[in-house]
């Protein structure tokens, strides 16, 4: 199931970077000759959507592994740079968006007929939108992963922008002859930009220490500890143990030293059941045990 739901989201991926990248290149034409301010915005937004999409690919990829053996280390990392990239891409199209919307109110400038075709290109984005959308909802039911979260909360965010860019092309428009109409698309402009500033924001804050290795937090490091008294009956010396996280997964090394007396078995059974032990409290998490040698004369 896991690999079958990583493989959807591979093809979604493909599908969406296939779209976005001839759709790019027609909304910057469109951008340039029509002077509009949502267009411009919409160009860079493309952008990150399109590395975002290209870094799921891969990822998704990555992820399908055979079922007995699950190559996913770092890949948190690169799920977060891939945000990092697209969150650069949108400020720089942010505050571009905020120059041209201030310079439009202040000089306000008729909307031109290419802004028809853009309408008509924005209601097609906004059909393929709401497919992606469904498509990405449908492939995170089957399995509880915090990328596939992460590529539904995106698609969302696409799907309410497209849905405003399509409105306020629209108004532009049909509505041109209307007096003061002009003023429309700079005030929804800027206020796109504060809402994505601040959304933004928020995302760079969670990106960031994904980009890090991180130990975990003290409630947490006291439940693993917990769990090393299940197992203690086994082992001659606790040395300590090793945190940090990557992406969503936790990573824990638990240094220990055995009796002399314990068979391999009995080591392996341990070590299974502390697994075991801390997935109960952390079920993201990847648990290893590294064995010192047993410490006499003390």
């Amino acid at each position: 199931m896991r690999s079958d739901t990583f493989k959807e989201q591979e093809k979604i991926s493909l599908i969406e970077v296939l779209i976005e990248l001839p759709y790019f290149i027609a909304v910057v034409f469109m951008a340039v000759f029509s002077g509009s301010l949502i267009l411009i915005l919409d160009a860079f937004e493309t952008a990150g959507v399109i590395t975002q999409s290209g870094m799921s690919f891969g990822l998704s990829r990555k992820l399908q592994g055979s079922g007995e053996f699950q190559y996913d280390y770092g890949m948190g990392k690169i799920e977060a740079f891939g945000g990092f990239v697209s969150a650069i891409l949108l400020f720089a199209g942010l505050l571009i968006t905020l120059i041209f919307s201030v310079g439009e109110l202040l000089a306000p400038s008729a909307a031109g007929n290419i802004l028809l075709w853009a309408v008509f290109l924005k209601i097609f984005s906004v059909v393929l939108d709401i497919w992606l959308y469904l498509k990405q909802v449908g492939a995170a039911k089957s399995i509880d992963s915090n990328f596939m979260k992460s590529n539904v909360i995106n698609s969302g965010k696409v799907l309410a922008f497209d849905s405003v860019a399509l409105f306020t092309i629209s108004i532009a428009y049909f509505f041109r002859e209307f007096p003061h109409i002009e003023y429309v698309e700079p005030v929804i402009c800027i206020a796109c930009v504060v809402w994505f500033a601040v959304a933004g924001i928020k995302n760079m804050k969670n990106i960031i220490p994904d980009l890090l290795d991180r130990t975990l937090g003290e409630k947490e490091q006291l439940q693993i500890l917990k769990r090393v008294t299940e197992i203690s009956g086994g082992i001659e010396g606790f040395e300590g143990i090793r945190t940090r996280r990557s992406g969503h997964l936790v990573y824990i090394d638990l240094l220990v030293s055995f009796k002399s007396g314990e068979t391999y078995g009995e080591i392996l059974e341990l070590i299974d059941k502390f697994d075991k032990s801390v997935k109960s409290v952390l079920p993201d998490s990847v648990c290893a045990v590294v064995i010192s040698a047993p410490r006499y004369g003390e």
